[in-house]
């Protein structure tokens, strides 16, 4: 049985020898570059709650980031139109909208805020989401830890 495997041997290296030769030959077309991104900090400052959940967000109907209560994660971001929310409300005032461009770093704050939440009618919505300038987010940002992946 060894001997008919023995004679097949050289047609097989030569079969092998022809592929690696086409393949050194075969012409390598470019990458295409990626289209440049802008970044988006996502931050999660909600208040002390009895059970401790995640603030799940979504860009444009699509998920977006699931946040543990003071964390933030940083996000690639596609340049145009986007428009975020809270998972839980897909429709509804709570919303916040970003043109992106690229190059740019934007900040997204996400929080639910108990101390709200009793005096809905004095202190307004509980729930927060909305796009705020670098001033204002980077101290927001130095207490927060990074999300876990």
């Amino acid at each position: 049985m060894a001997r008919p495997l023995r004679s097949l041997r050289p047609a097989l290296l030569a079969l092998a020898a022809g592929f690696l030769a086409l393949s050194a030959q075969a012409p390598t077309e470019p990458q295409p570059a990626a289209p440049p991104q802008a970044e988006l900090v996502v931050m999660n400052l909600s208040g002390p709650t009895l059970f401790a959940s995640n603030q799940d967000l979504t860009d444009n109907g699509a998920p977006l980031a699931s946040l543990p209560r003071l964390t933030y994660k940083r996000l690639p971001l596609a340049p145009g139109a986007h428009e975020f929310r809270f998972k839980g409300f897909p429709k509804g005032p709570r919303v916040a909208t970003l043109q992106a461009e690229s190059g740019r770093t934007y900040y997204l704050v996400a929080a639910y805020r108990p101390e709200r939440s009793m005096a809905f009618l004095v202190f307004g919505d509980s729930m927060v989401i909305k796009v705020v300038p670098e001033e204002e987010a980077l101290p927001l940002l130095n207490p927060l830890k990074p999300a876990p992946q």
